[in-house]
């Protein structure tokens, strides 16, 4: 009986060791796992305020683009405005060009009498 109790006492004992052995193992898993994820959400978080920040600044360049987009535009088209009123000017010299040369040519004429 005494044989059979040590027995039953020592496979305790090694029960007793074996469930710490594996709860310790269990345990460095677990705080392992903890690390890992906590390592990966701050990647990940980081990532996020790195992504913002570049979102923020291509809707500013965006911003930026369009503005500058209008102002061209305006200035084009205050450009073809004053190029029609040149193209117009330059068309009224050149259709009265001869008339002009001969009412000139009339005038010198004229004050050489």
């Amino acid at each position: 009986v005494m044989e059979m109790i040590e027995k039953l006492v020592h496979e305790a004992n090694d029960l007793k060791a074996e469930s710490k052995k594996s709860e310790s193992e269990a345990q460095a898993a677990y705080e392992q796992t903890i690390a890992d994820t906590n390592g990966s959400v701050e990647a990940l978080q980081k990532e996020v305020v790195d992504k913002t920040a570049a979102k923020a600044q291509a809707e500013k360049d965006k911003r930026q683009a369009e503005s500058d987009l209008v102002d061209t535009v305006k200035e084009l088209e205050g450009l073809f405005k004053y190029n029609q009123r040149l193209h117009k000017e330059c068309d009224y010299l050149l259709k009265n060009f001869d008339l002009r040369q001969k009412t000139r040519q009339g005038e010198i004429e004229a004050l050489q009498q």
